[in-house]
């Protein structure tokens, strides 16, 4: 129960550090999955809070939040977006709560898969702890 309540404050936190980025409507706005595939990637200047549920190789990771799955595509051939899903020192990002911006369809996987996605924050695993 501790590690939920601590997950979720850890969550409200980011959000809130986050969203003094955002300038009125223009700037950077929170979706969800399912706002994300609605607006079939085209969600303009948007962030994303996802949890890691599993590290499927090195470069694809499924994510969720609370109204889908979705897998991210890391890297697209670019090494400065590569985000290894494996942390020498921290294992597997199994867990894991990414903060991530302006995510595009993989056009290889369609809606299921992001990929061109910047990474903006990296929460700990609280229930691993």
């Amino acid at each position: 129960m501790k590690k939920t309540i601590a997950l979720a404050l850890s969550i409200v936190l980011v959000l809130a550090s986050l969203s003094c980025f955002a300038q009125a409507e223009e700037g950077p706005k929170f979706v969800t999955i399912q706002e994300w595939m609605d607006a079939k990637g085209d969600c303009g200047d948007c962030m994303l809070v996802l949890k890691v549920l599993q590290v499927l190789n090195p470069v694809v990771a499924l994510a969720a939040d609370e109204t889908g799955t979705v897998n991210l595509f890391s890297g697209a051939n670019d090494p400065e977006s590569f985000v290894a899903f494996f942390d020498e020192e921290k294992g597997m990002l199994d867990g894991y709560i990414l903060v991530i911006a302006n995510p595009k369809y993989n056009p290889y996987e369609g809606t299921i898969e992001m990929a061109n996605w910047t990474l903006l924050r990296i929460l700990p695993n609280l229930e691993a702890e």
